[in-house]
């Protein structure tokens, strides 16, 4: 009897634990969700294709695909590390999107713009959703 109320000790220790991690907000926050995860890791992927364009069409396209799954994204945040990691992704997105402007506006086409800060945002993002 007594190895039995054990086992069944041990095993709602797990559930139990869990559950505080699951209810205190600081749990939450640190959580983050594997849908968001996924739908990130899909955006990511696409902020960088749209990055990569050759033409201003091929990127018209791109950012507009990167932008709906930005959106799909920010449909799934849940917790407070999912907003932390959708920010990286919207802070890279706007590198993309700034970087470009900037191509654009630049008066001799084979001046190459400051790649800096689209890179150092592409590192935050990469590195999140790795």
């Amino acid at each position: 009897m007594k190895v039995r109320i054990c086992f069944l000790a041990m095993s709602l220790a797990v559930l139990i634990y869990y559950g505080f991690v699951q209810l205190a907000p600081a749990g939450r926050t640190a959580t983050r969700s594997s849908t968001f995860h996924q739908l990130g890791k899909n955006a990511l992927v696409r902020i960088e294709s749209a990055q990569d364009a050759g033409s201003e069409d091929e990127y018209q396209t791109r950012a507009a695909d990167a932008d709906r799954a930005l959106a799909t994204a920010q449909s799934a945040v849940v917790t407070g590390a999912d907003q932390t990691e959708f920010a990286r992704l919207t802070s890279y997105m706007h590198a993309v999107k700034q970087d470009h402007q900037l191509a654009l506006a630049a008066a001799d086409p084979s001046q190459q713009p400051d790649h800096e800060q689209t890179n150092t945002a592409k590192a935050n993002a990469e590195s999140t959703f790795k």
